[in-house]
């Protein structure tokens, strides 16, 4: 037990060694959790942010993207850079970005058309520290219709080729 000058005992609140434990664990913890992803993370990003993982990467990106009405059949070409900004555009070669983009179009195309279950689709090819372009994501796929979990492997995540 530490004593002060005076003779009297110094107590430390139980409450603030509990929030030291805690913050030093996640100081920790956070930056590690790249271990749990099943993907490339050098292809996908997932888990970069507040990692420990140095990002020493240039990804080329050629993006595409179609909206299908499934009642009448009709496609329409979308060109993402109408709604976002150049630092924005880097949610085509990120998974959770492009989910959480796809989400926003969905929701976008039913308040301003008719379509009201609309397939979309995108044709993403991305070039990683400049070897040749090859798909990120299945452009076959509907991705209005997918899920995402960074702990999961997803079939319209599609892994990077060694070449």
């Amino acid at each position: 037990m530490k004593v002060s000058n005076e003779g009297t005992p110094i107590k430390g609140s139980p409450w603030i060694l509990g929030f030291v434990i805690i913050y030093i664990s996640l100081q920790i913890l956070i930056p590690l959790r790249h271990l749990l992803y099943k993907r490339n993370l050098q292809w996908t990003h997932e888990g970069s942010n507040f990692s420990w993982r140095m990002m020493a990467d240039r990804h080329d990106t050629n993006v595409s993207m179609t909206i299908e009405d499934p009642r009448t059949k009709d496609v329409y070409i979308h060109f993402p850079e109408k709604l976002l900004n150049d630092k924005q555009l880097t949610m085509a070669n990120t998974p959770y970005m492009l989910f959480q983009y796809i989400q926003f179009l969905k929701q976008y195309v039913k308040q301003q058309t008719d379509i009201k279950n609309p397939i979309i689709r995108a044709d993403i090819q991305v070039s990683l520290n400049g070897k040749p372009f090859q798909y990120m994501f299945d452009p076959t796929c509907n991705l209005s219709e997918v899920s995402y979990s960074p702990f999961k492997d997803l079939k319209w995540i599609l892994p990077l080729k060694k070449k």
